[in-house]
């Protein structure tokens, strides 16, 4: 009596037993085929797929039967190499493994970044390496491209810093030397360029700010009479005894504040490479098909070999020189979308031609 209870009790434990294997198995088969990420069956030995899931599908735009009959060095050929070396080799000696640059290669051709996490279904024991494992892959588009947005976004607030530290430094020579000649001759005029500078300092530093908080170099853009406005900056830069010389004037669709600042540095440039005495010109191109201007000194001029990083950030010949100025020149140049060329002037010096329009 007691053996047929016992065997009673064994057969009804079994059949527990396998139901709840039979309730997991569906658990675990209803999460590999909801899974929102793509999730891969792979032979260890043979690198083969056994199963996809449809989000693999989906992720890299192949079927399943397509899928099946390739290997992971269809989907990441570039990476490949690591992938065994470091994600395959970790599952088979820990049980589990995790990278978070893997590259994989649609059916389009098109290049999803993703991170792998992957897990052994028989852990390594006894010396036995496993022989399946289950990788999982997330596409991180969105996280990659949001990293890089804020990484260009700092850039471009370092930049938006050195702009406002080196175009700052105009405004403040001004009032420095006119602060200095109101002490010695107490002259009302000095006290009104001194105003004139901390106004142009208030205005530079609110616009700045206004463009750093919308993310763009150029604002509004204007017509602007380039005549008018380059004397306008010479008279503010107070270059004295340099001469300015404007051949004949134009009229230039520019955000004003920055060809402002475009043309400032090109005088100050000038001035601190061609000595106090420099001359300075601005015209129009003449060459054909090309509408622009151009500003050029009678200096020493610019080396040939220096003229492919004279634009650079950081770029600079001389001892207490920043190398900010001309390239943010240049950085003005492209934000308005034009071209900007380095050249000798016929009288030696340097020679910087703006393209604003080519055909």
């Amino acid at each position: 009596m007691h053996d047929e209870e016992d065997r009673t009790r064994e057969v009804t434990t079994e059949s527990e037993d396998a139901r709840s294997r039979a309730a997991a198995d569906e658990r675990y088969r209803k999460v590999f085929e909801h899974s929102n990420d793509a999730v891969m069956l792979v032979d260890i030995e043979t690198e083969a797929f056994v199963d996809v899931n449809p989000a693999a599908c989906e992720m890299l735009g192949y079927s399943r039967r397509e899928l099946l009959s390739m290997a992971p060095d269809d989907i990441h050929p570039d990476d490949i190499d690591r992938v065994r070396e470091e994600f395959i080799s970790q599952v088979t000696e820990q049980g589990s493994g995790f990278t978070d640059d893997l590259t994989c290669l649609t059916k389009d051709g098109r290049e999803i970044p993703t991170q792998i996490s992957g897990a052994a279904l028989n852990p390594p024991a006894d010396g036995r390496e496993p022989k399946r494992m289950i990788a999982m892959l997330r596409d991180v588009s969105d996280r990659v491209r949001h990293r890089q947005e804020l990484e260009e976004k700092i850039e471009r607030l370092d930049r938006f810093a050195s702009i406002v530290s080196h175009d700052l430094k105009t405004p403040l020579t001004v009032i420095e030397g006119h602060a200095k000649l109101a002490r010695e001759t107490g002259d009302a005029e000095h006290f009104d360029a001194i105003e004139g500078a901390v106004d142009r300092m208030d205005e530079m530093l609110t616009e700045l700010l206004q463009l750093t908080r919308e993310g763009d170099l150029v604002g509004e853009r204007t017509e602007i009479d380039l005549e008018r406005l380059a004397r306008d900056v010479w008279n503010d830069c107070e270059l004295d005894p340099a001469t300015l010389e404007v051949e004949s004037s134009m009229n230039v669709r520019a955000d004003r504040d920055r060809l402002r600042e475009l043309l400032a540095n090109l005088f100050e440039n000038a001035h601190a490479h061609g000595g106090s005495s420099v001359t300075v010109r601005v015209g129009p191109l003449e060459t054909a098909g090309e509408a622009g201007f151009y500003v050029e000194d009678d200096g020493p001029g610019i080396p040939p070999d220096e003229r492919g990083t004279v634009l650079e950030w950081g770029h600079t010949t001389t001892e207490d020189g920043t190398g900010f100025g001309l390239a943010i020149v240049d950085e003005i140049v492209d934000a308005h979308g034009w071209e900007i060329r380095v050249d000798d002037a016929e009288t030696g010096g340097a020679r910087f031609e703006i393209v604003v329009d080519g055909a």
